[in-house]
């Protein structure tokens, strides 16, 4: 039986904002930063390797610039050793590029390690948002590994960590939280095969706050959700609501024992 001890809640306020319809300008300089903060990769066991695309923002369209990423000195995982970085990326004409990583199988584990990365440009500074970003590169074990046995849930919602059973969703690549946050009522996610991160649709939880009714749930950007189906682990960050307003944003750990 989970009881609700999170104590904090933002109710909205009456007041009404109204805005113009004036098209904002920027026009100040471009500046570098990526679009996430973190990411997972899931490379195929027996696959030699994977090519990925690590995404950047340039606030402001490029005629023309060389993006290059820079190996962090804390990533666990080596340039040359564990991935081969693809050459530098050009952003012409756009606000945002990407830049291709060669992740090779030899670095992933099933555990996941780091890959930590900066931007940097002869051309464009760098901004102040998001200057780095961590990409966890794990090996993709099977469905099935993952899904044999049970696991706990920490839930600073309700102040504790709880049984959770996982089940596979009738949709292709969900997963069903089975009576999450309340019996009768699965939270249903979608999964990325390829990547491991997870989307959380919009959904009612079947848990009834005394005061506010019904709690819902939304994903939110702060904590990538993801799923390592060789660890057993489920990483899950959403913000729960009610009519009235929003919850704090949490982040629940799920783990198999």
């Amino acid at each position: 039986m989970k009881t609700f001890n999170y104590l904090f809640i933002i109710l909205f306020s009456a007041t009404a904002f109204s805005c113009s319809n004036e098209e904002i300008h920027y026009e100040d300089d471009p500046y570098l930063n990526f679009i996430t903060a973190s990411s997972q990769q899931l490379v195929d066991q027996g696959s030699g390797s994977k090519i990925v695309e690590l995404q950047y923002g340039t606030l402001v369209k490029v005629p023309s610039a060389e993006v290059s990423l820079v190996v962090d000195p804390t990533s666990q995982l080596k340039e040359g050793i564990d991935f081969q970085l693809m050459g530098p990326s050009n952003p012409s004409g756009n606000f945002d590029g990407k830049i291709s990583i060669k992740l090779l199988e030899a670095g992933a584990s099933p555990e996941g390690k780091n890959a930590v990365f900066r931007l940097t440009s002869p051309t464009i500074q760098n901004g102040v948002i998001t200057q780095v970003h961590t990409m966890t590169v794990a090996l993709k074990c099977p469905l099935s590994y993952f899904l044999a046995g049970n696991f706990k849930a920490t839930m600073p919602f309700f102040g504790g960590t709880y049984d959770t059973v996982i089940a596979a969703g009738a949709d292709t690549d969900t997963l069903l939280l089975k009576d999450y946050y309340a019996n009768g009522y699965d939270i249903k996610l979608k999964y990325d095969p390829s990547t491991g991160a997870i989307t959380i649709p919009t959904q009612q939880t079947g848990y009834m706050h005394p005061t506010y009714g019904m709690v819902s749930i939304r994903q939110v950007a702060a904590t990538a959700s993801t799923v390592n189906f060789c660890t057993r682990k489920v990483v899950l960050s959403y913000q729960p609501f009610v009519t009235a307003g929003n919850f704090a944003a949490v982040v629940d750990n799920i783990v198999g024992n």
